[in-house]
Order: C-alpha cells, then sequence, then structure tokens
C-alpha cells in the first residue's frame, strides 16, 4: 500500500517534575529557598492514534509505515482505586495505588534523554508566584545531517495537595508554589510559525480546565495536528482552524527552495549591516561560533545562505549542562543563553561569540575578529539594498484603521511578512552570487574539477584571503557539487539572469585597451569576460585546484 503523506505532527511531549517530587516539596511549603527539579518525559504523544489491538483487528498496519521505525517508550499511568475493607460495603481509611504500564511508540530519533534539558535549558525552577508562558524553539539532526524542528512552551501551574478520602480525590485549592511544566511540539518541517500558534491555542483550552482532562487533552490536540496535512511546492498554503486561532502553513515557493515560517528581518534587527555581513563572513569560512542566543535569528542566518548549506554540527540551543560541547575542535554553530557568555569567553578558546542582546561580535581571545572580511563589492550591494528595505510593521499601519477582527489582522501581518521575507531572500541570493559569481567558469565537468587556482588569480587581492579560506570549507564543496551536477536552482537562475547585466557594467567601468602579446600568447581573452585566465572547458591546468575526491 502506498505511504501516507507526512503529516504535520511528529510527537507531542509533556515534561516536568513528577507528581511525588511535587508533592513532597509541597509538604515542605516553609523552604526559604525553592529547589531546581530534575525535568523528566511525562507523556508521549505520537501518531498513529491507534491501539495495538485495533490496528491488528482491522489490518490497517501496512498503511502506517512510519511505525516501523519507531521506538518503544513505557508510559508508567497511575490510577486510584479504593479497597473495600469489609463485607458490609463500608470504605477502608487505606487507599492502594495500583499502577499500570503503557506502550506508546515514538520517533526512533528522537532523544528522549536529552529533551528534559533541552526543554528546559536553565534548568526546572519553581516560583513563588504565577510567571508568563514563554516559548524556544527546538532544531535537531541525526548523524546524516537530517533535522527536526521543535517548539516549546513553558507554563506554570499552581502545585495543589492531593489526597484521597473515602474513595474520592480531594485537591486543595490554595498554593504558593508554582511549578513550570514544557510541551514540545516535535515536526519534520520548519514551521515555527504556525507550531507555536498551535501551543498558543492549546493553552486555552488547558487553563480554564481540570487537571483530571490535561492528558485527555493532550491527546486531542496532538491527533488532530498528525491530521494536518504539509502543502506542495507552489501556491498552495494549508489553513485549518484551531480554536481562537487560524492557522496557516504557507508552501515553499519551488521544490529545491525551504520552508520559510519565521520573520527573516530579525538578524537586520538585531545586527548592524557591517555587522550582519562579518557574522555571515564566519559562518561562510566555518569558525566556531557561538549565538547568545535565540534559535530563530540563527535559522534565519543559515537561510541568508541557501542555497549554500551549513554541513557542520549545529546546536541552536545548548542546555546549562551541555557547555561542554564547545570544546569540540571542529567547526559548529551552537547557542546558549546570554547569562553564560562570561563563562563560554573565559574558558573556551578561539570562538566566535555572537552577542545577539546587544548585537556585536567578538572572539574568545580578544573584542575584535581577525578574519577576512566578504568581498567589498558584494558587501556594498548588500548594504546598499538592505537600507531600502521597510523593516517595521507599525509603520505599514499607519495608514490604516484600527482592526477589530484578530484573524483578519494576523492575515494582513502574514501578508505583509511574507512579502518582506521574499524581498530579503532576493537580497541574500544576490549577496551568494557576487560572492560566487563565475565559480562555473572554473569548472571542468568531464573530470568534475574545480581549477581553484585559476578562480583566485581572477578575484581582487584585498579578497583573496577570504576566497582562500571559504575554498578549503564543508559549505564550499557541497555546493560546488551542485555546480558539477549542472543543478538549475535559484543560485544559477540568479546567475544567469545578471551575467550579462554584470559583464556590461565591468565593460563600461574598465578603460577599455588592447590585449597584451602575453595575453594573445595564452590565448586571448575569454568568453567569460576575464583577461587573465582561459576557460577550462577548453583547457586543463597543469595543476587542478582543491576538490573533494568524490565530486
Amino acid at each position: 500500500m502506498a505511504e501516507l503523506p507526512s503529516g504535520l505532527l511528529e510527537a507531542c511531549l509533556v515534561l516536568g517534575a513528577s507528581s511525588d517530587k511535587l508533592q513532597e516539596i509541597y509538604q515542605q511549603s516553609k523552604l526559604k529557598e525553592l529547589p531546581l527539579l530534575e525535568a523528566e518525559v511525562l507523556q508521549v504523544h505520537a501518531p498513529p492514534f491507534v491501539s495495538k489491538e485495533t490496528n491488528s483487528s482491522q489490518a490497517i498496519g501496512p498503511a502506517f509505515s512510519r511505525v516501523q521505525r519507531r521506538k518503544s517508550f513505557i508510559k508508567k499511568k497511575r490510577r486510584d482505586r479504593s479497597v473495600e475493607a469489609s463485607a458490609n460495603g463500608e470504605p477502608a481509611n487505606r487507599v492502594e495505588a495500583a499502577s499500570t504500564t503503557e506502550d506508546i511508540s515514538v520517533p526512533k530519533d528522537l532523544d528522549l534523554i536529552a529533551l528534559p534539558q533541552l526543554c528546559f535549558p536553565g534548568g526546572l525552577q519553581l516560583a513563588n508566584e504565577q510567571k508568563e508562558d514563554c516559548y524556544h524553539f527546538l532544531v535537531f539532526t541525526d548523524l546524516f545531517g537530517n533535522r527536526t524542528h521543535g517548539v516549546v512552551v513553558q507554563y506554570y501551574r499552581a502545585v495543589q495537595e492531593s489526597s484521597i478520602q473515602n474513595g474520592h480525590r480531594w485537591i486543595s485549592s490554595k498554593s504558593n508554589i508554582y511549578a513550570p511544566f514544557a510541551v514540545c511540539v516535535i515536526s519534520k518541517f520548519p514551521y515555527y510559525n504556525a507550531l507555536r500558534d498551535c501551543l498558543s491555542c492549546l493553552l486555552v483550552q488547558l487553563r480554564p480546565g481540570r487537571q483530571s482532562d490535561f492528558e485527555e487533552k493532550i491527546k486531542e490536540f496532538s491527533a488532530k495536528l498528525s491530521l494536518v496535512p504539509i502543502p506542495p511546492p507552489g501556491q498552495l498554503h494549508v489553513s485549518f482552524s484551531l480554536r481562537p486561532l487560524q492557522v496557516v502553513l504557507p508552501s515553499r515557493e519551488e521544490q529545491d527552495r525551504p520552508v520559510i515560517d519565521i520573520d527573516l528581518h530579525l538578524p537586520l534587527l538585531c545586527f548592524t549591516h557591517p555587522t550582519l555581513l562579518q557574522v555571515l563572513s564566519c559562518l561562510l569560512q566555518e569558525q566556531r561560533l557561538v549565538l547568545f542566543s535565540l534559535t530563530l535569528v540563527a535559522e534565519s542566518l543559515l537561510l541568508y545562505l541557501q542555497p549554500l548549506c551549513w554541513q557542520q554540527p549545529y546546536v541552536p540551543v545548548l542546555a546549562r549542562g551541555m557547555l561542554d560541547f564547545l570544546m569540540a575542535p571542529t567547526a559548529f554553530l551552537m547557542g546558549c543563553h546570554i547569562s553564560h557568555f562570561e563563562e563560554v569567553a573565559a574558558e573556551t578558546e578561539d570562538l566566535i561569540l555572537v552577542n545577539i542582546d546587544d548585537g556585536n561580535i567578538q572572539s574568545s581571545l580578544s573584542e575584535t575578529i581577525e578574519l577576512p572580511a566578504i568581498p567589498l563589492a558584494a558587501a556594498d550591494s548588500f548594504t546598499s539594498r538592505a537600507e531600502c528595505l521597510q523593516l517595521h510593521y507599525d509603520l505599514e499601519l499607519c495608514h490604516l484603521g484600527t482592526g477589530t477582527d484578530a484573524n483578519e489582522l494576523r492575515c494582513q501581518r502574514r501578508e505583509w511578512q511574507r512579502r518582506l521575507n521574499t524581498q530579503i531572500q532576493n537580497i541574500a541570493l544576490e549577496l551568494v552570487v557576487n560572492v560566487f559569481r563565475g565559480v562555473q567558469d572554473f569548472l571542468n565537468y568531464e573530470h568534475r574539477v574545480f581549477n581553484s587556482e585559476e578562480f583566485l588569480r581572477t578575484r581582487e587581492v584585498t579578497d583573496q584571503p577570504f576566497y582562500k579560506k571559504v575554498l578549503d570549507t564543508h559549505i564550499f564543496h557541497s555546493f560546488l557539487r551542485d555546480r558539477l551536477s549542472r543543478k538549475m536552482d535559484a543560485f544559477t537562475r540568479m546567475e544567469l539572469n545578471t551575467r550579462n547585466h554584470v559583464y556590461r557594467n565591468r565593460a563600461m567601468t574598465e578603460s577599455p585597451r588592447r590585449p597584451q602579446l602575453s595575453e594573445l600568447s595564452r590565448g586571448g581573452l575569454s568568453r567569460g569576460g576575464y583577461s587573465s585566465y582561459a576557460s577550462p572547458e577548453d583547457r586543463l591546468s597543469r595543476r587542478l585546484g582543491a576538490s573533494l575526491p568524490n565530486l
């Protein structure tokens, strides 16, 4: 049978402190300082939402092909039952709690051991007062580079004393202790804004409900999301109602382009243009970068580099107990809370520290970065175009009336964001094209070789240190493989569309002169417009440039 189409939800989990531990803390209400507790997985809900008995009796197992790659999570469920003490039917004062287990299938690539730390990166801290809900975003990467995305909401619930009398559960209504719980929604697709909207709707349903209905509401919420299909590439979006909001899943524009469901202008709000270009330069040179903090900014930065794909370890949120990962000798992109800035800067060498809150970048050794900058011409073009962007939605609203329909207002905001995202994608793509323009002129498709030495000779002398570093990176080698495979992606299309314009501008700005005899002896001007090399399509250099063995 055919495989089911991909749904939005991969898994939904509830994490927090165990009820036994919370009751123990509640009994010690005279504690001067509330302790830091250890989080654990309390609930797991994953499709298909079909019991094993139903699955086997109706013979629908093969349709749910994803079951084959799932592992088991044994969830302990406690149920209270009264024990009769005598034959006259009077209940006894003693109540016995019987525990049963339920076997739940979860995605096999989901690490349930590390997840509690990632959902509570600062630890599970009790509070004496109600706190605001807090959202953050996760990215999981497997050994093959495949990414899974998560959205987490932390919300606080009053810790209530629970006891059983005469066969009935009794819950105290007075409490001055609040415990954080996390609901984590995991998807194969980076629908960050949509999943955040879904969790916002879930909290609206959870707050007025009884705690006894909590698990059933989470399961119902998970089942609904698992039925939401992913839109195909093109102009068709998926919209569904999850009271009280209308949630929209935008489609990717083309098959080779990623899903965009974040605000791409966040880096432009956080950094000045020179600082942003410096961060992008560090990514292209595959440095060891640490971002403080904001996962969405890290995701936006990687999207700015499309179609180049980050090939190194990527963990946008490190928990307090994971800071040792920053000692890794390889290149990486990781993020942690700003409270760890001084500790990371003091104890770890040779790191690039990006402070998103302050909008600055420095190394762990000094306040300056001694790395080659992005080529000046490409940087100037990016800056001039980025300065023309309208980044503030409030200015868009100045000439509009006050809206009264929440969903209509959200629709207007999404449309404004979609237009802005498209503009930013084009500006970022133009930057990448300007940096790597002419690479295809130095490819030998028959031997799958890139002539790096000849390519470097055509670059400005001041830009050559940058290219020497970038040409040795995995991110460039992956990009080179696509060029040698003649991949017709967004880069290729823009490069072809703008090539004649660039060469025409070069011819107008450069003073015309007759070619020198040395140039004529090497075969004259090349068809690409450069005057110092002959195309590798016509001849091979005596020394072939850098390339991967399996290009």
